[in-house]
């Protein structure tokens, strides 16, 4: 079986995991409805880690228990066409948390690094690297991770750092309060966070077994809530709330406040590009873990046909931003930072539920 799993370590699934956690934190989230109510991200999207990976503690017990694998339990909780479904539905959620942050990446590139180089260019630069990495499989993914995650964690912190400078208390307010808008903001951040979390459980096998993955979901998650807390902070500290909301990728932005004119003028370009390699492996470790998935589903021996497949529906929503398709895939974008986050937390949580119950049937028996 070409299934290309293969088998990493805690450190390497933690950095894979944190690493994947981050990128959709601070690289995807749309700065319209994040920063509309003041700059409270760097408590409500280190908050919505924590709801996400609350969200799958239940599975996470209930696979201790059966010891079948994501895929297996779907179909132990609703059958063969049940289990389809219900992995059809988490890979969607795979799709999109892997297209969003390369899309925003590719929309720097183009207007702000690249400019007058066709999109596409850069897409099929960047895409077909990605969907190699992914074919590799799980453990070359890891491994990948493993070993950028302390480069890219330096840039980070040296670009928030270049513009300490800047920092302002006062652009903390107006102060979260606690209401409604703050925990609706934590709530569907976790669109962006549950999938990467989600896709541990399905490579449970690569990790060497559920223990392993309850330990690397608690590591991963607080070490990327963390990192993603300082870096909205630092932000909040830079810019306003209505100068983020229409920010394309404030990280990025914030270098020309103080390298403008320095020696190093041209880090903000080197920034981008360490940046952007922890997007390719987020990008291909999801696209990989929804392969993955659906190899397992319809019980098929390879997984190359799947990544190929997931890789196209990738391509298609990268590449909708700048197609005749653009007011289609605006509606697309908005329906899933509205409702994502349910592709990937009902699947997983109603199959717990159900598998719990049939499990307790099954005692009694």
């Amino acid at each position: 079986m070409k299934l290309r799993q293969g088998r990493i370590g805690l450190f390497a699934g933690t950095a894979l995991a944190a690493l994947s956690l981050f990128t959709c934190g601070v690289f995807s989230i749309d700065p319209k409805t994040a920063y509309a109510n003041g700059n409270s991200t760097y408590l409500s999207l280190p908050l919505a880690v924590i709801i996400s990976l609350s969200a799958l503690i239940p599975a996470m017990l209930v696979l201790n228990w059966k010891r079948v694998g994501l895929n297996g339990l779907f179909t132990y909780a609703f059958g063969k066409v049940g289990g389809i479904v219900a992995a059809v539905i988490l890979s969607v959620s795979f799709v999109w948390a892997a297209a969003k942050p390369m899309t925003e990446f590719l929309l720097v590139l183009t207007r702000l690094v690249y400019d007058g180089v066709p999109y596409m260019r850069i897409v099929l630069y960047i895409l077909p690297v990605t969907v190699f990495i992914a074919w590799k499989g799980f453990e070359s993914v890891g491994r990948l991770a493993l070993i950028f995650s302390g480069l890219i964690l330096i840039s980070v912190a040296a670009a928030a750092l270049s513009a300490s400078p800047e920092f302002a208390a006062y652009r903390l307010y107006p102060l979260p309060s606690g209401n409604a808008d703050f925990f609706k903001t934590a709530f569907s951040g976790s669109v962006f966070f549950l999938p990467p979390l989600a896709a541990l459980l399905v490579n449970e096998e690569g990790l060497g077994g559920v223990k392993n993955v309850r330990k690397t979901l608690a590591a991963a998650a607080f070490i990327s809530a963390a990192a993603i807390g300082l870096v909205q902070f630092a932000l909040a500290l830079i810019y306003p709330h209505r100068v983020l909301s229409g920010l394309l990728m404030p990280l990025y932005r914030i270098n020309f406040l103080s390298l403008r004119q320095s020696y190093a003028l041209r880090l903000d370009k080197l920034f981008i590009m360490v940046w952007l390699l922890g997007c390719v492996i987020s990008c291909a470790y999801l696209i990989y873990s929804a392969s993955y998935l659906l190899t397992k589903t319809f019980s098929a021996r390879d997984v190359t046909p799947a990544v190929l497949t997931v890789s196209a529906a990738v391509f298609f929503l990268v590449t909708a931003e700048f197609s005749e398709n653009y007011a289609r895939a605006e509606a697309v974008g908005s329906f899933f930072s509205r409702f994502g986050s349910l592709f990937a937390l009902i699947p997983p949580l109603l199959a717990a539920a159900v598998g719990s119950i049939k499990l307790k049937k099954e005692s009694r028996l």
